[in-house]
């Protein structure tokens, strides 16, 4: 943590929690959003996804922390997408096959499944 202090990034702004299921159970999968940061010539908005083999913490940039934290839920999105998990099958949110909920880039869209099909803002 001392790390995330030393940002300025301290205050979770929104979470999620899915969940990984396999021949191995049921695994969680929390996803952490923090508030964007001001870093004087842009904002920055750090996020968290812990793999059950790692965590992987990711910052998003953009000109306003709107912007920031706009582009880190698309950068989630991409890395939920991009998964061997999903790939698998084996990651969820609620029912499986519905999606993540978490926009995608335009590049992206063409990859989307079930509920986050149908919500994408074009």
């Amino acid at each position: 943590m001392a790390g995330k202090q030393a940002l300025g990034v301290d205050m979770i702004i929104a979470s999620r929690q899915l969940t990984i299921s396999d021949e191995t159970g049921d695994r969680p999968v929390p996803i952490t959003i923090y508030a964007p940061v001001d870093q004087g010539n842009h904002w920055r908005c750090q996020f968290d996804i812990v793999w059950p083999d790692r965590t992987k913490t990711m910052r998003a940039g953009g000109y306003d922390s709107a912007q920031a934290l706009y582009l880190a839920m698309q950068a989630i999105a991409v890395n939920l997408y991009a998964s061997p998990y999903h790939v698998a099958g084996t990651l969820r949110w609620g029912k499986p096959g519905t999606g993540y909920g978490f926009p995608m880039p335009r590049p992206g869209i063409e990859d989307l499944i079930g509920e986050d099909r149908y919500n994408q803002v074009l």
